[in-house]
């Protein structure tokens, strides 16, 4: 993949990540039920020809990513920035206003259209971010995956029980964290809607803005025409309203930018993750209300 990656020029090499992700779609067949299935659910008014298409394309958009992913290991800042469009009036003028004011934010994304070009960006603006990270399972990978957030000046925190109070040091230190919290949760997780079904969510991220008072700053990037990618961001903001406990502020900014971040994957539906089961973990059972007493009042 490297090697393609050095011997074709964009289009070509954007071709080869269709027919990779066409490949996959139709011969290998890597989850490609979990797909099918995920998208079911999410557009039950879509035929199943058009959600075999929607499928397809998907596969086809991370076959293109995977080798974009790649070319960072060799790729110039400038030539980075150039494939970029912030709009007009430039999306990041939301970031430069949180910026000014001192404070701090979490800048949340997902995994639709080409996070790692997003993250890669955020640090080559020069940005005060932190990037928040799991060590991958395989040193080769691993190391190679550091090698290439490195050379783009990513600071990176890995996401451990230290990770935390690094996290937490950092939004006090009024710096940005990016955290892309559209991964299925383990244990202690947050239910919230999501696609119209319960998905467990981590709580960390809500746990961070509560804490620190910081907003969150939704930040995507897209891809567009001609192998450019848009840039699209909001900033939400939360108060905490007096008599609200802890577990109901934590589920209700969950549930925003859960909200939110769903608003930009409809936008752009096949260049979402749905080989990930974010549905994996059920619900649990909503606790039965007691039953109403049959005493008459004395």
């Amino acid at each position: 993949m490297l090697l393609v990656v050095r011997l074709l020029p964009r289009p070509p090499r954007a071709a080869f990540g269709r027919g990779l992700g066409r490949f996959t779609f139709s011969v290998l067949r890597i989850r490609r039920a979990v797909t099918l299935d995920n998208l079911r659910h999410a557009f039950p008014e879509k035929s199943p020809r058009d959600r075999l298409e929607l499928a397809s394309q998907c596969y086809q958009h991370l076959g293109m990513v995977l080798l974009e992913y790649l070319a960072l290991l060799t790729m110039t800042k400038a030539k980075l920035l150039e494939q970029i469009d912030e709009g007009c009036p430039p999306a990041s003028n939301a970031i430069q206003e949180v910026l000014r004011e001192n404070i701090g934010a979490v800048i949340m994304s997902s995994h639709v259209g080409n996070w790692e070009f997003l993250a890669a960006w955020l640090a080559v603006k020069g940005y005060p971010i932190s990037f928040i990270a799991q060590r991958a399972n395989n040193p080769h990978v691993h190391r190679l995956v550091l090698e290439m957030r490195t050379r783009m000046g990513m600071h990176m925190i890995d996401r451990s029980s230290m990770g935390l109070r690094h996290i937490l040091r950092a939004l006090r230190e009024h710096r940005f964290v990016f955290l892309m919290p559209d991964q299925a949760a383990g244990r202690d997780a947050l239910f919230v809607p999501f696609f119209g079904r319960a998905a467990a969510t981590a709580r960390g991220a809500a746990a961070f803005v509560m804490k620190t008072g910081v907003p969150i700053i939704i930040c995507t990037l897209t891809r567009g025409a001609h192998g450019r990618f848009s840039l699209q961001t909001e900033v939400l903001r939360f108060e905490r309203r007096p008599g609200d406990d802890e577990e109901t502020t934590l589920r209700e900014i969950t549930a925003r930018y859960t909200r939110a971040l769903e608003a930009r994957i409809r936008q752009h539906p096949e260049q979402w993750l749905w080989l990930h089961r974010r549905w994996k973990h059920p619900a649990p059972p909503m606790p039965t209300p007691a039953a109403p007493s049959l005493q008459m009042p004395i």
